[in-house]
């Protein structure tokens, strides 16, 4: 098993610890989001040992991702704004890029542009995510803000995948050992959402426990 495979499964593990008793759907709905991920990625391993191409299990997955991810967006940034029209708006976009990506090229090569224009949504909802946050007067303890958490994963993850494309065409002829540079970056970057991730799914249990 990958590294990234274990941390996407500790990812799992501690969303079901975390969020199994949440009364917020979007939260909770993270556990499926998670076992969804894992399930792939074992799929798209065995897949890749036996046929040696995979792109269309992740031209698959790719939806669950945008909704997914989306619809957290659409439950944090609902706290000061009415948030649906934009996740609305946004999906939609998404969704017409995939429809391109596929008549442009069939759906067994990966939608990267779709991918892009996802990232691209998802960097901005983090960005105005935190705009909000640093307009609302109330006290927030950062350390235990599950929202704050899961946004700095998220940001990170995607807004570092936009700059591994941007150079992807100089980062290929890189090599460090017998992998890669490209491995080594998307591992870090698959390490720095799924730890953010857990770790404001931890929070988000010590709420629950504490009554806030």
């Amino acid at each position: 098993m990958e590294a990234g495979n274990i941390i996407e499964l500790i990812c799992l593990i501690t969303a079901f610890i975390g969020l199994r008793k949440d009364r917020n759907f979007a939260w909770r709905s993270f556990i499926a989001y998670m076992f969804i991920t894992v399930v792939v990625e074992m799929v798209g391993a065995v897949i890749k040992r036996s046929h040696h191409y995979n792109q269309w299990v992740y031209n698959i997955y790719i939806i669950f991702e945008a909704g997914f991810v989306s619809f957290m967006f659409q439950n944090l940034l609902g706290k000061y704004i009415n948030s649906k029209p934009l996740i609305l708006c946004g999906l939609a976009v998404i969704m017409l890029m995939y429809i391109y990506d596929i008549f442009a090229h069939g759906f067994f090569v990966y939608n990267d542009r779709t991918e892009t224009v996802m990232s691209v949504f998802f960097v901005f909802y983090s960005f105005y995510y935190y705009f909000l946050l640093l307009k609302d007067e109330r006290y927030i303890d950062l350390k235990r803000s599950a929202s704050f958490w899961w946004v700095a994963g998220t940001l990170l993850f995607y807004f570092g995948g936009i700059a591994e494309n941007l150079f992807f065409t100089y980062l290929r002829h890189i090599n460090l050992g017998n992998r890669n540079i490209t491995h080594y970056i998307s591992l870090t970057l698959c390490t720095l959402l799924y730890g953010c991730w857990s770790y404001s799914f931890l929070c988000r249990k010590w709420q629950i426990t504490s009554g806030n």
